[in-house]
């Protein structure tokens, strides 16, 4: 095992901690979770942006120039993800969201396994972007840039699910 995947072990053992640790969004301990929940959301956000960063030097360097442009948008679009997470509709501790406090024990359940899925999905992200570093030597200009438009979907996808949490908020457990 070396130094990376002992790094991720450790990481996704840590997001488990924290979403097991929820003493459910009850009142009173909302913000709190809720909060925690959205730190470990900004500094993933954090991590992939640097992976991306670093992966559009590699590419700017080979002189990649549509890599370098869609690492770009994938750039754009974590930022985005981390804004959402930092300004969601519960981020102070003044918040007006009335559906706080008033969760009923099934859309506890479903608030805190959604919640662990985006986590999941950030974890799967960053593997992407861990896979892509490992294997840019070995792959041409379209394999690259048809992974880079991969890794970018699926962080779009991320980024849809976590908004998708807003319906747990307000109590709406179906679509």
């Amino acid at each position: 095992m070396d130094v990376s995947t002992s790094t991720l072990a450790a990481a996704v053992q840590g997001v488990r901690a924290l979403v097991s640790a929820y003493d459910g969004y009850e009142k009173g301990r909302f913000m709190k979770s809720d909060e925690a929940v959205r730190a470990e959301i900004q500094r993933r956000c954090e991590m992939l942006a640097r992976h991306a960063e670093k992966l559009q030097g590699d590419v700017h360097a080979s002189g990649n120039r549509d890599a370098r442009s869609s690492l770009e948008r994938m750039i754009e679009s974590i930022n985005i993800l981390r804004n959402e997470a930092q300004f969601s509709i519960a981020s102070n501790h003044v918040s007006q969201h009335t559906g706080i406090g008033k969760l009923k024990a099934k859309a506890v359940r479903k608030l805190v396994n959604h919640d662990s899925e985006v986590l999941q999905a950030l974890v799967d992200t960053t593997r992407m972007a861990n896979a892509l570093a490992h294997d840019m030597s070995g792959l041409d200009e379209a394999a690259v840039n048809m992974r880079v438009a991969d890794w970018h979907q699926h962080l779009t996808r991320t980024r849809n699910m976590y908004l998708e949490r807003n319906m747990y908020i307000d109590g709406l457990t179906k679509r």
